[in-house]
């Protein structure tokens, strides 16, 4: 059926725009971050961590900064690919031809991909990253990380849950 008049033709239009725009406010800034915290490693007292990261959201995520503690930079902050279903965490991870540590602005963390499609990957031959990571160096013990990054275009900021692995201050 065909809509005549013009203020019914306008009202539609409107009706189309706020439902497109509630889906697109739900998808960025309602939905949960698309950043998840699989697990972490611990060194020498909790100066040194590695919690990986996994991407469960539909883009690439684009690391910015990561702050410790009370908003300070720590000492040093690597982002860890890994290559192979070799996750990054634990310790010997320089022996490890499959996993490097760059710069955690240089890659974008990718979504996470189905099982099959590592093991797609992998029969591939290709440098295609599976897993990711990142090592945290400071000073002091770390009591709490906050991570910003870029997601669909926005800067997000978020405090990773390591719960009860930390120590209270």
């Amino acid at each position: 059926m065909k809509i005549k008049s013009k203020p019914l033709r306008r009202l539609g239009y409107m009706g189309l725009g706020l439902l497109l725009s509630a889906i697109m406010l739900y998808l960025l800034f309602l939905r949960p971050t698309p950043i998840k915290v699989g697990g972490f490693t611990s060194f020498t007292g909790e100066n040194t961590i590695i919690f990986e990261v996994i991407n469960k959201g539909f883009a690439d995520v684009e690391l910015l900064d990561v702050r410790v503690n009370n908003g300070m930079k720590p000492t040093k902050a690597e982002l860890g690919v890994s290559y192979s279903l070799h996750l990054v965490g634990g310790e010997a991870l320089a022996e490890d031809p499959d996993i490097e540590f760059v710069d955690i602005r240089e890659l974008p963390i990718t979504p996470e991909l189905m099982p099959d499609e590592k093991r797609a990957a992998l029969d591939q031959g290709t440098r295609i990253p599976l897993n990711y990571g990142v090592r945290l160096y400071n000073d002091e013990p770390i009591t709490r990380i906050e991570v910003k990054y870029k997601y669909w275009g926005i800067t997000f900021t978020r405090e990773m849950p390591m719960g009860r692995f930390f120590n209270k201050p």
